[in-house]
């Protein structure tokens, strides 16, 4: 599997990042990230320099959205699937306006042209009208929308587990195995959030 990976300006880069090392098992990972990415790198997330030193141990090529002229703005570029993990609402809606503004939207619009497979991993809140309004116009143009919300079941309670529920979101659309959380059962034991608060 070919995946072009797009980590924007929106908070929960570590999503981005981590899909970025569980997809390497599985295939070939093209990592875009935009400058508002790498800032928010700088305040979540070891800093943008550790940030982009783990992106390259994880992908065959990693590129700045600024980088118009690489392989992954053509059609030519085929991969088989696009994530933007996290999608800023900008992102969103260049997507849903058709805006090729950068390489970033320019390369998963072509895989949206194409039929691809594109996910949008969204974390904003709350959601405006013209926020719904650009993610129900990608999910008309089948584009698959997880927003980044946490799992109170088959977690730990811990960043890392709330983390790998949203990627585990992710491989579950793209048909990846896994075990990155806990599915539900009657038998899965909640995270039981109100103990925290109650007890």
């Amino acid at each position: 599997m070919k995946v072009v990976l797009v980590i924007s300006g929106a908070s929960g880069v570590v999503v981005g990042l981590r899909l970025a090392e569980v997809l390497s098992k599985v295939g070939e990972v093209y990592t875009i990230v935009t400058q508002e990415g790498l800032l928010v790198a700088d305040y979540e997330c070891l800093g943008r320099n550790r940030f982009v030193k783990l992106l390259r141990s994880f992908s065959k090529e990693v590129y700045l959205a600024n980088e118009i002229d690489a392989p992954l703005a053509s059609s030519s570029f085929l991969a088989e699937v696009g994530i933007a993990a996290p999608a800023s609402m900008r992102l969103i809606s260049s997507l849903a306006q058709g805006l090729q503004e950068d390489l970033a939207s320019r390369a998963l619009i072509s895989i949206l042209r194409r039929r691809g497979k594109v996910i949008v991993v969204f974390r904003e809140s709350p959601l405006g009208v013209a926020e719904l309004k650009n993610l129900l116009r990608l999910a008309e143009r089948g584009v698959i929308v997880i927003p980044a919300v946490l799992g109170f079941y088959g977690v730990e309670g811990n960043v890392r587990s709330f983390v790998d529920f949203v990627v585990g979101k992710v491989l579950d659309v793209l048909g990846v195995k896994h075990d990155l959380y806990s599915r539900w059962t009657r038998k899965t034991p909640p995270l039981d959030p109100c103990r925290i608060f109650y007890e």
